[in-house]
């Protein structure tokens, strides 16, 4: 997810940025309480789309951005077009050592980044019977996020996970994997490449899955590769790297 902005500017020396995807040219020149309000206005309304579209994570992010203070809207605003802290944020990165969170400031302490890796027994899994469990076999998960957040409302997140069979300390079985998304930001949009499963050959023998990440913004286009692994203790590793 990271890299977009960084290979958008290098390749597209005209890049306006996020305001035009959001403002008229008359409201750009105007830097009056009449702009500012326009500008919030704007984004609003690109949120309400997306809630009216369906997008749940819209709706929990349009009440976070409509919580914020007039000033606070304004630096929201003001750091979805800084081109230079984009070039930071969507750089790649590795999973926490462990399940857990770790989060990162830019901006700050403004821009928060957050690396969450998860996992454990899936007891819900439609996969597993009473006969299975008896004779030993479990049913796991893990998953790799990337998170970001302005001011403490979510912006952008990218989501891979491993649905797997383990017995013992071995896995026996990876079934499909799933990948989510949402993205905020006006002018930038994702997709994915299906969802690949594999285990790893031994001593590793982990279940894998990976998606390729595909974002277009402000006319660049960008790829990464995201991966989560897992065995029988849960969650293992996970990356988002360039491809």
């Amino acid at each position: 997810m990271r890299s977009a902005i960084r290979k958008g500017l290098a390749t597209t020396a005209a890049l306006a940025g996020i305001t035009l995807a959001m403002l008229p040219a008359s409201a750009q020149a105007d830097d009056g309480l009449v702009s500012q309000a326009g500008r919030v206005a704007k984004y609003q309304a690109y949120l309400a789309m997306k809630v009216a579209q369906g997008d749940e994570q819209a709706k929990e992010t349009a009440q976070g951005f409509s919580a914020l203070s007039a000033a606070q809207k304004t630096r929201f605003l003001d750091l979805l077009e800084d081109r230079a802290l984009m070039a930071h944020l969507f750089e790649a990165g590795e999973s926490p050592a462990a399940a857990g969170i770790t989060r990162s400031e830019l901006a700050g302490g403004d821009v928060v980044v957050e690396r969450e890796a998860a996992g454990g027994s899936d007891d819900a899994s439609p996969n597993s019977t009473a006969a299975l469990r008896a004779s030993g076999y479990r049913d796991m998960w893990a998953s790799y996020s990337y998170t970001d957040k302005f001011l403490g409302v979510k912006v952008s997140r990218v989501t891979v996970r491993t649905n797997y069979q383990v017995k013992g300390k071995d896995t026996t079985k990876v079934y499909p994997g799933s990948a989510s998304q949402y993205l905020f930001v006006p002018g930038c949009d994702f997709s994915h490449s299906p969802v690949k499963e594999w285990i790893s050959s031994p001593p590793a023998d982990n279940a894998q899955s990976e998606t390729v990440w595909t974002a277009k913004c402000w006319g660049s286009s960008w790829d990464e590769r995201e991966r989560v692994w897992g065995d029988y203790r849960g969650f293992v590793g996970g990356y988002l790297k360039d491809e």
